[in-house]
């Protein structure tokens, strides 16, 4: 069976045809970038370009085509970043790691098709068909040609059209579909001749032969196999002139001229010695022995046959440890996983002394993984239950901690009402008496009696605000919003911050307790904002999550930030940190000095039913 390599040889004698001087050529560019390192990033993104589409030898093109990504990170447009990943791709092909070649040829396609460059997604397209043919996936190559051949159709690319159509003529001809293969040499021939690429016509004649011999078109498939040769004698391709001949040494075969069939085959078999072309060394060996077979020659056949052995042996060992290695990809964009069939070759046994073997073995196995796996869900239960306790433990430790810390905030809130009270009853009482004491004297026997009026009003005013500040907050009567809009009306008389306030809660759904830890938590929290920010602006938000049944409270400041590892302690925030982690909700700090400090809180709610 013909390899698929000879019709990508193809792309490769039309990039490497004068291979010496193409590489004397990357070697002067070499020296050139070295002496430019220093220049600019558009002089070093195009020496690296022409070094690395120059380049055949793979460490070489994969080590430059790295050093071009690298660079076209800094420097624009986008094509030297696709071709980057485009030439990544094909070195890695060429060194066989096949994974790799994909998985930077669809980086390039993707990025080539975000970028809007079409000629290089069909590039891209090209190079992955070629990878999935070398694995001889020929189902996914054709998908990818077909997709290459649609976008050069449209951009009026002539010469990346041509070899498209001959690598999918190739893919239909090994799918059997001989009409679709001749359909596409046939539109491939002229744009060959159009381009001048002697090469290209003469694999069009020799692929387009192999197809008119399965449509039984012998005599037109022997003519222009015979063509295809003389056309590649011209150009020195010994490759395609060995392989042409094995495939006219296997018509001549078929159609019973054992003597014309040897003598092409002889004729491959003398190229591939002299080039080293295992691969039609190896086919011209197995076709020498089928003929000499035929002529009754056994022993020379049995010579043959032995050397075709060791030749296939080393050829298939390589490429199907390549299979094993590489065929699996997880790198397609959009088509169904491809499963491997792996050959195992298997000695034969003693079937008898091989089945009582397998059989006390198989028992030996199960009684072992039998107490195996009891031993390990004995051990595995155990681990288990100790974790649920522990688990458990920790729970209510958590819990515990949370009722400590909300007894707290409670305690601290009756103190101020307590304290609240006292003042406004007591000692706001105590002063109205001073006060009427004192207008009951008569002015003129105290010299100073307007000044002690002004002084007994002041403090009058001075024990009610106190009072108000230290009983602002939740009550049953006032309510979580209510509260917070005081809050934030008396900053806005402050005048320190302009203060932007959204809430979008149902204060049915939240508890008093709650409320209070909210109110508290905010209230901590614009402190903090007042003491340290040296803010101008202040927003607050917040929301109520019914879904999660959590308040998300976010605090926003335009003023210089902070430290939140090393200050954390020291700005009072700890308490509402313990708070809210007890109440297994979140919380986030976002701080520096360019945009301020943001707090964004996540906090669970109690059912407000169960209370």
């Amino acid at each position: 069976m013909r390899n698929y390599i000879l019709v990508c040889l193809f792309l490769f004698f039309v990039t490497n045809t004068f291979f010496c001087q193409k590489q004397k050529k990357v070697d002067s560019l070499i020296t050139v970038f070295g002496h430019n390192k220093n220049s600019d990033e558009s002089t070093k993104a195009k020496l690296l370009y022409s070094i690395t589409i120059n380049s055949s030898i793979p460490e070489e093109k994969l080590a430059y085509a790295n050093l071009l990504l690298k660079n076209s990170k800094k420097y624009k447009p986008n094509y030297y970043k696709v071709q980057a990943y485009n030439f990544k791709g094909v070195a890695y092909r060429l060194k066989g790691d096949l994974k790799s070649s994909f998985k930077n040829l669809f980086k390039s396609a993707k990025l080539a098709f975000e970028n809007n460059m079409p000629i290089f997604e069909a590039e891209a397209y090209s190079e992955i068909s070629n990878t999935y043919a070398i694995n001889k996936d020929f189902s996914n190559s054709l998908l990818y040609q077909n997709k290459a051949i649609s976008i050069f159709r449209k951009h009026a690319s002539k010469n990346q059209l041509a070899i498209a159509l001959l690598n999918t003529g190739f893919d239909h001809y090994s799918y059997k579909k001989y009409d679709d293969a001749l359909e596409l040499y046939n539109e491939a021939e002229p744009l060959f001749e159009e381009i001048n690429i002697p090469i290209g016509k003469a694999y069009i004649i020799g692929n387009r032969a192999l197809v008119y011999w399965k449509i039984g078109k012998i005599d037109k498939a022997k003519k222009d196999l015979l063509s295809a040769i003389n056309a590649l004698k011209a150009i020195g391709d010994n490759y395609g002139i060995a392989d042409y001949h094995n495939q006219l040494g296997t018509i001549y075969l078929e159609t019973g001229n054992i003597e014309r069939a040897i003598f092409h085959v002889n004729e491959s078999l003398s190229i591939a010695k002299s080039s080293n072309l295992k691969v039609q060394l190896r086919d011209a060996l197995l076709l020498l022995s089928s003929l000499h077979q035929k002529q009754g020659k056994h022993k020379e056949a049995l010579a043959y046959y032995k050397q075709y052995d060791t030749y296939k042996d080393s050829i298939e060992n390589k490429e199907q440890t390549k299979k094993i290695a590489d065929l699996r990809t997880d790198y397609e964009v959009n088509l169904r996983e491809k499963e491997i069939d792996l050959l195992e070759k298997k000695e034969k046994l003693n079937i008898t002394y091989s089945i009582i073997g397998l059989v006390f073995l198989v028992l030996a196995i199960i009684t072992l993984l039998y107490f195996r796996q009891r031993f390990k869900t004995t051990k595995l239960l155990a681990t288990q239950q100790e974790k649920e306790h522990h688990d458990s433990v920790q729970n209510l430790l958590k819990s515990q901690e949370t009722k400590v810390l909300q007894s707290m905030i409670l305690a601290k809130d009756n103190e101020r009402k307590r304290l609240a009270k006292d003042l406004h009853n007591h000692l706001g009482s105590l002063l109205a008496t001073v006060k009427v004491n004192i207008n009951g004297i008569d002015e003129k026997t105290i010299p100073n009696h307007k000044t002690l009026i002004n002084l007994v009003d002041q403090a009058c005013t001075d024990v009610r605000n106190i009072s108000h500040s230290l009983n602002m907050g939740v009550s049953e009567d006032f309510g979580l919003l209510p509260a917070l809009k005081e809050l934030i009306n008396h900053l806005k008389e402050s005048k320190k911050l302009e203060v932007e306030f959204n809430a979008s809660i149902d204060e049915n759904v939240i508890s008093s307790e709650d409320e209070i830890i909210i109110y508290r938590t905010i209230q901590e929290l614009i402190s903090n904002v007042l003491k340290h920010a040296k803010a101008s602006k202040l927003s607050i938000l917040l929301t109520y999550f019914q879904e999660e049944n959590i308040i998300n409270i976010l605090i926003q400041d335009d003023g210089v930030g902070f430290n939140a590892g090393k200050e954390f302690d020291g700005l009072g925030l700890k308490s509402i940190k313990d708070i809210v982690l007890n109440y297994e909700g979140e919380i986030t700090f976002d701080s520096n000095s360019n945009s301020g400090t943001t707090v964004n809180i996540d906090l669970p709610l109690k059912d407000s039913n169960t209370l």
